[in-house]
């Protein structure tokens, strides 16, 4: 109810659970997203009175340090993020789907292959989707990165066809 908005007086105590689940999530932001909930709502405490918050967590190292110290959070995330997600990389996610198994895997083989002319372009990985089949259709993915956006968008451009779906710095991976 905190995390909505809601302003309620005199709250001097806030128990928060569930943030391991964010930090589990598909999304290079997951660890942002948990610690800003957290302050958040810790903020939204106490704001009449001294409150407490207490957080289950299995992964408390991962919040005690920055509980009280949101710059802290910034500067060590800032450098986690600096060469490898956007705003400092462009991403590309590549999503191949068939209904035959097959198919989809060679057209995937047969994509990596165009991409690897490209010298600007990193590929990261490529292979299932997490998400294996939806709709009868088998999935797999290619993620690529690179530090300039127009050469990510010609080698896009090369590979665009029938079969796939491309999102440009995706925020989700499934």
């Amino acid at each position: 109810m905190l995390s909505k908005g809601h302003d309620y007086a005199n709250i001097t105590l806030s128990v928060i659970m569930g943030l391991d689940y964010i930090l589990g999530l598909a999304d290079y932001r997951a660890k942002e997203r948990a610690i800003s909930l957290l302050i958040q709502i810790a903020g939204r405490s106490g704001r009449a009175k001294e409150a407490q918050v207490i957080i289950q967590s299995n992964s408390k190292e991962t919040f005690i340090p920055y509980l009280r110290n949101y710059e802290a959070f910034l500067k060590d995330e800032l450098t986690f993020v600096k060469d490898i997600y956007p705003p400092f990389v462009s991403l590309a996610r590549i999503l191949i789907a068939h209904k035959e198994q097959d198919k989809a895997m060679n057209l995937t083989a047969v994509i990596v292959e165009k991409l690897q002319y490209f010298k600007e372009i990193e590929i990261i990985g490529h292979g299932k989707a997490p998400i294996e089949r939806i709709a009868s259709k088998y999935r797999y993915t290619i993620l690529l990165r690179s530090k300039k956006r127009v050469p990510l968008l010609r080698a896009l451009h090369s590979i665009n066809q029938r079969g796939i779906e491309i999102d440009i710095d995706p925020v989700e991976f499934s």
